[in-house]
């Protein structure tokens, strides 16, 4: 993180510290918040000026455009997400999720969202490619199963912290119902599925893992959901998984449900069944479609 140096225009430090252009330009001319003027007079800013200026001013400016900024760190993840650098995010979030930091995953994960980044893109962009490197690591022997489960669940923690700023629309009269087969354990994927589809307005019941498919037939009887999305990734037994999706598929289109479907486990079972409206492969698609 302390590569090459940075320097802020007066857009940039304005965004960050959460106040207009005449602000900036009004702090720098009396001083009190540090600059560098070019040739041409425009205001170039280090993290070090920012930085003093926060230090200097906690209790009067404790708030700014993303979270408070506390640290040379804070004024540098702050610029990351206003540039939409995710390949510097990406791994500032997993090294993060590998020490099992919750605090600065939540400001990233906050961050893009209050910065104006569309959630599907976060989950797209942002916690898909981590998970999927965890994943990778644990594959390839250099984490343990404990601290695969550790860092995973670090990420989850902080997306189910981040349902708590999300936008939700009053008036909702659409339900989605959000599930998992009866031997899927991993339902991460659908956490992010159910946060995108109470944004777009549904009334959402979620199971979560381990769904017992023979309770599945009350629970539409009862709640009457108009979607049902299924996520999967399990394929230890296809023919189990493949009884699964039918016998609940065959539930939803006799409730006159429409079903979405997503996860790995549907590259190596059958998904052509008359109930299923489409296969997800991006949350983009959850917000899409």
């Amino acid at each position: 993180m302390k590569g090459n140096i940075i320097y802020f225009n007066s857009e940039d430090a304005a965004k960050i510290l959460g106040v207009n252009g005449s602000t900036i330009k009004r702090w720098t001319e009396s001083g009190i918040l540090e600059c560098i003027k070019t040739a041409g007079g425009h205001r170039k800013f280090l993290m070090t000026h920012l930085a003093s200026f926060v230090e200097k001013n906690k209790k009067k400016h404790s708030k700014v455009n993303l979270f408070t900024l506390e640290s040379e760190q804070d004024i540098e993840i702050s610029y990351r997400i206003l540039r939409g650098d995710y390949r510097f995010l990406n791994k500032y979030v997993l090294e993060q999720s590998l020490i099992c930091n919750r605090e600065q995953i939540q400001q990233v994960f906050n961050g893009l969202y209050l910065g104006q980044y569309p959630l599907h893109q976060i989950y797209d962009l942002i916690v898909t490619p981590v998970l999927h490197q965890v994943g990778y690591l644990w594959e390839e022997n250099k984490l343990s199963v404990i601290q695969e489960h550790l860092a995973s669940q670090a990420i989850r923690d902080c997306i189910t912290r981040l349902q708590g700023i999300i936008r939700i629309p009053e008036h909702r009269e659409e339900k989605a119902l959000c599930l998992t087969p009866s031997k899927e354990l991993h339902d991460i994927p659908l956490k992010m599925v159910d946060h995108i589809l109470e944004a777009r307005g549904f009334t959402i019941l979620y199971t979560g893992q381990l769904t017992p498919v023979e309770r599945i037939e009350e629970t539409f009887a009862t709640y009457k959901p108009n979607r049902l999305y299924i996520s999967s990734t399990n394929m230890n037994d296809r023919a189990e998984l493949q009884n699964d999706i039918n016998q609940i598929c065959d539930i939803a289109h006799a409730h006159n449900c429409d079903v979405y479907v997503g996860g790995r486990s549907f590259d190596v079972i059958d998904f052509g069944h008359q109930a299923i409206r489409r296969r997800l492969y991006t949350f983009e698609e959850v917000y899409k479609y």
